[in-house]
């Protein structure tokens, strides 16, 4: 049954096979993802629709950006500790264990 009125189901699935045989409903499907279309076994990207690569694309999109967000946050956070840290007095230390200010100046 449809959930909420759309067949989400890849067109490689087969139906009418015997219950609790699970692999056999799949045999035809290369992948397949919710809302999705699935390739064929053997094909590289036969059958999937243009939508599958956008939202492949957009993925990793958002995954860069993510990981390029959290850098320059936790550079942010690093170079306000380094002058708390400063401020405290304790950078004297730090130059003893061999971290100077040039190592936490900012370079952006």
């Amino acid at each position: 049954m449809p959930v909420g009125g759309w067949d989400t189901a890849p067109a490689c699935i087969q139906h009418g096979v015997a219950p609790g045989d699970v692999y056999t409903p799949y045999a035809k499907c290369a992948d397949f993802f919710t809302f999705g279309p699935g390739s064929t076994v053997g094909t590289l990207a036969d059958g999937v629709s243009t939508s599958y690569w956008i939202l492949t694309g957009l993925g990793i999109v958002v995954m860069c950006l993510a990981l390029i967000g959290w850098v320059v946050l936790e550079n942010r956070k690093l170079i306000a500790q380094a002058e708390h840290l400063r401020q405290v007095g304790l950078s004297r230390d730090l130059r003893d264990v061999g971290i100077s200010s040039a190592d936490t100046a900012d370079s952006g």
